[in-house]
């Protein structure tokens, strides 16, 4: 409890004094969690045990519960954010107060990303953070998408109006119960920006904003292009303020506040110098579907951004300069209006934004992982899951300068797959170059849920037991793309391309040792099914 002193006087700063004639913990053995009662917060001891300080965000939660469900409270289970989306997002206020404003951002920009990847799965549908029904009172999007839209709410309104609306909510509700509707109607006489729609869009419809930009010369100033590509919907979000920062050679900053209403909108820029680097949010201050990292390298060396998806980067110079590095991962489908290759599908989740401002000379190399996978137990899960079905063998990546111009498939890159049907792998970039990268699959079956169900081939393996070679026997002649044999432990032993239009295939398997394997394959239908074997 050693910042709880920190913990009350902040809140009292941005909330208002607080109501009850004392603050009290009471430690129990509760297995996980806590109980906001006023006066008496119900306290686990495993969060106190040893004297660690790594639970301290649990009781600024609980305690925000005084203001944020004691003070005020919410008038319907449908409209649960008030009290825990607040009190969630007041973790951040606690942390913001104690450690600054770096750690703030990188809890915030954390759970964000939280959010978008994995909320819908763990609630089990998309949702909205009011408006939400019993099943997930206390689910994700109340919890962790509701502080995500706080943030966004403060970002709107900026820092003094936000807080001055804090404390005159709780002012005029005081020991009421209260709704969205009177959270909007408050908040209203606080700010001149009209937050009906954030309200409405935000708040009670499901899925995020997004927006892709591009910037080009018109002689004279500057057109920034705004196209929204919303995630998990296709909303035109309404009356969003946001901020259009331009940065020159010499790292000068121009900032431009704007209000976005349009699906596609352009807005015209002065600039008072020649913008080297162009960024939409850079502050990162609106929860829209883009999770990012920004670092200033001053020397050779590798860094990781683990919340833009991206790791590994290595950055070289010839000169003494510093370089500024921002990298944006986009959780949203890849705009394919200007363009894609032949034969290639566009991930429909997700890609990357890579800019900032390099010196001469600078040379600079990445790695991204891709994951058809679908598990929350692991940062890769439900990333490439409606992309890679099947097999990653027909992955490819893509680039263009700018979201203007048309699709095509990169250069100076290596796909490193391990096993052919794991799902999962790395892409080194060899040359990460400013503009944007995304993945594709350069054969549309790959991609079609559809066909790979309906065309599940029929084969049978002989002999089994079998020794020296084993024979793979289709229903139907097969193109057979490859064939793969795991061990017990799922690792691959024996990777073979087979050629040929027949109905039968022949593997030499006389390397391997006895055991039991399994065989996968995947044939010109891009159907995929296992045989287990045994190898003696």
């Amino acid at each position: 409890f050693e910042n709880l002193p920190a913990c009350i006087e902040r809140y009292e700063q941005v909330y208002g004094s607080h109501t009850f004639d004392r603050i009290g913990f009471n430690c129990v053995p509760f297995n996980s969690g806590a109980m906001e009662h006023a006066t008496n917060i119900a306290y686990p001891l495993y969060a106190i045990a040893g004297g660690s300080k790594s639970s301290e965000t649990l009781y600024a939660h609980e305690l925000a519960h005084h203001w944020w469900g004691n003070t005020i409270t919410c008038r319907t289970p449908e409209d649960m954010w008030l009290n825990e989306g607040w009190a969630s997002y007041s973790e951040r206020i606690f942390l913001e107060a104690v450690y600054g404003k770096n750690k703030y951002d990188e809890d915030i920009e954390a759970n964000h990303r939280n959010v978008l990847q994995f909320a819908h799965v763990q609630d089990g549908a998309i949702l909205p953070v009011s408006g939400i029904g019993h099943a997930n009172t206390y689910g994700r999007h109340v919890y962790n998408k509701g502080a995500d839209m706080v943030h966004t709410l403060r970002g709107f309104m900026g820092d003094e109006a936000f807080f001055e609306a804090c404390a005159a909510f709780q002012s005029t509700y005081k020991l009421k119960d209260v709704s969205t509707e009177d959270m909007l109607a408050s908040f209203q006489q606080h700010t001149s920006l009209d937050l009906s729609g954030f309200f409405m869009q935000w708040i009670k419809k499901p899925g995020f904003a997004h927006f892709d930009t591009w910037v080009q010369d018109n002689g004279t100033n500057y057109d920034v292009h705004v196209k929204q590509t919303p995630r998990f919907n296709t909303e035109t979000y309404m009356g969003v303020n946001v901020t259009i920062s331009a940065f020159s050679a010499d790292w000068q900053r121009y900032d431009v506040n704007v209000i976005i209403n349009q699906k596609e909108q352009t807005i015209e820029v002065n600039c008072p110098f020649e913008p080297v680097f162009w960024s939409f949010d850079f502050d990162d201050k609106i929860s829209d579907a883009v999770t990012t990292e920004w670092s200033v390298i001053k020397a050779s060396g590798t860094v990781d951004m683990p919340q833009a998806l991206m790791n590994k980067i290595n950055f070289t110079s010839s000169t003494s300069d510093s370089a500024l590095l921002r990298i944006e991962h986009h959780w949203a489908p890849a705009d394919g209006t200007f363009g894609v290759p032949e034969g290639a599908v566009i991930n429909r989740q997700r890609y990357w934004t890579v800019d900032g401002i390099w010196p001469e000379g600078t040379s600079l190399s990445s790695e991204i992982i891709y994951s058809g996978l679908v598990s929350t137990s692991a940062d890769y899960g439900y990333l490439d899951n409606e992309l890679i079905k099947i097999t990653e063998d027909s992955l490819v990546l893509l680039f263009r300068p700018n979201a203007g111009v048309a699709w095509s498939v990169a250069s100076d890159y290596t796909k490193n797959m391990g096993s052919l049907f794991d799902k999962r792998g790395t892409i080194s970039i060899s040359n990460l170059k400013r503009g944007q990268f995304a993945l594709a699959m350069y054969d549309g079956k790959l991609a079609n849920t559809k066909r790979i169900h309906n065309n599940k081939a029929e084969f049978t393996v002989f002999p089994n037991p079998a020794s020296k070679e084993l024979n793979i026997v289709f229903a139907d002649k097969h193109d057979c793309c490859f064939a793969e044999i795991t061990n017990t432990q799922g690792q691959v032993v024996l990777t073979e391309k087979l050629k040929g239009r027949s109905n039968e295939k022949k593997i030499d398997i006389s390397m391997l040792a006895g055991g039991t394997y399994f065989v996968g394959v995947v044939t010109d239908n891009l159907a995929y099914d296992l045989k287990r074997i045994v190898i003696e």
